[in-house]
């Protein structure tokens, strides 16, 4: 497993190339899985992970259901679900080598597929072997040239838009809306969640074209109560028709809208479901609870609005501060996320992983020092952690999926 697991990872070297027409000719060289299943299509600047985990928990209670989502914290396999198992390693060894001529002779024809490229393949391959009902398939970035939007789904969602990924989607709300709007086809319905008036606008236009119905649940839901606390978040939420009493084991205010996104999705996609199984919802990661003595909290936060909805919910939820063990990867923008998670920390531990993405650590404790009291730099994550375990009872690990990966491995040894 070990050999195959390298040679998918080897493949990111050809790094992240948007569009469709390699990813079109590989599914087709290798039977067109895609084709074998119903599916949810799911994009959204944050939020369309937790969004995609909630509607597969809704779904799963009648259909056999995949999930496709990504990266993954610590094992690759995590990306791939189907019925609450992740993928078979021996599926993984069987596809990769059965599939490799097939890269590699695409390869020398100057249609390299990607990583991510090659990764959805399996997924929809796996997913097409199993038999399962409905794939639940989170976008990896932007949409309209996403490698997952070879799919034809019965249903969409966009979750938000924000600034990020400008080198590759756009540099304004309406541009990266228009990209995420590429995930709308004909006459599938779509529901989001976006407020900025702008890219709003955009989606609506996209899927006025394309004759698509589109369902606002800023506009459908009016969310009447809620609380959250470190088991999860309760709220109540009413529609013209019904009542929903909604509680998940997801944290924070802003897991609100997500949980309503796969609400609505759920009753377009069948309407007989049941939306209470949406506390089923395992999602790691997400304001996770790793200990209560002390008190570790590990969030996946990596952009600067991710690391808003986190501050307001440690805000209201705690009277004091953690110390934050922090990190970031080169494409984001770490000056305007050091600065929101500044509101809940006077002491950061900046440090490195060791993804070649890395940014340097040096230069992101430079730019905490503008906004936090006390910040250290160990570049050895390890030795980040230790420290924060030597120095305070309340810790916070965020800023990258990976940095959260390496904190399992690191607790595993301790």
């Amino acid at each position: 497993m070990v050999q195959e697991i390298e040679y998918l990872y080897s493949l990111s070297r050809f790094g992240i190339k948007l569009g469709l027409d390699v990813m079109l000719e590989f599914s087709h060289l290798i039977g067109d899985p895609q084709n074998a299943f119903r599916s949810a299509h799911i994009t959204g600047t944050n939020g369309k992970g937790s969004t995609s985990a909630m509607f597969y928990s809704i779904v799963r209670q009648k259909y056999s259901a995949g999930l496709y989502t990504s990266p993954h914290i610590r094992r690759f396999n995590e990306r791939i679900i189907v019925n609450d198992r992740e993928i078979d390693d021996d599926f993984i060894v069987e596809w990769v080598r059965d599939k490799r001529k097939i890269i590699e002779d695409m390869g020398k024809r100057n249609r390299q597929p990607t990583f991510f490229e090659v990764t959805t393949a399996m997924a929809f391959d796996y997913f097409r072997k199993t038999g399962v009902d409905v794939a639940v398939v989170e976008v990896g970035m932007g949409g309209r040239l996403d490698s997952t939007n070879i799919i034809r789904p019965d249903v969409t969602g966009i979750v938000t838009v924000s600034l990020e990924h400008t080198d590759k989607l756009g540099d304004t709300h309406e541009k990266i809306a228009y990209e995420k709007a590429g995930i709308i086809k004909e006459g599938v319905p779509v529901v989001v969640g976006v407020e900025h008036e702008g890219a709003l606008r955009v989606i609506r236009e996209v899927a006025e074209s394309r004759k698509s119905k589109i369902y606002n649940v800023n506009d459908i839901f009016d969310v009447t109560f809620s609380s959250i606390s470190l088991d999860g978040t309760y709220f109540h939420a009413r529609d013209e028709n019904n009542d929903y009493w909604v509680n998940i084991p997801l944290i924070g205010r802003h897991q609100i809208k997500n949980a309503l996104m796969a609400i609505k999705m759920a009753q377009i996609f069948d309407p007989e479901l049941d939306y209470r199984y949406i506390s089923n919802v395992r999602f790691p990661g997400r304001l996770e609870v790793k200990s209560r003595t002390p008190l570790v909290l590990t969030d996946a936060a990596h952009n600067p609005e991710a690391a808003r909805n986190l501050s307001n919910t440690i805000e209201e939820l705690f009277l004091r501060k953690p110390v934050v063990v922090v990190t970031q990867l080169k494409d984001k923008n770490y000056s305007a996320f050091l600065k929101e998670i500044s509101r809940i920390s006077d002491h950061m531990i900046v440090t490195e992983v060791k993804d070649e993405r890395r940014k340097e650590a040096e230069i992101l404790a430079e730019e905490a020092k503008k906004y936090t009291k006390s910040v250290e730099c160990i570049k050895e994550s390890s030795g980040a952690f230790k420290r924060a375990y030597e120095i305070s009872d309340f810790i916070l690990v965020t800023g990258s999926l990976y940095l959260l990966g390496e904190f399992e491995e690191w607790l595993e040894k301790r």
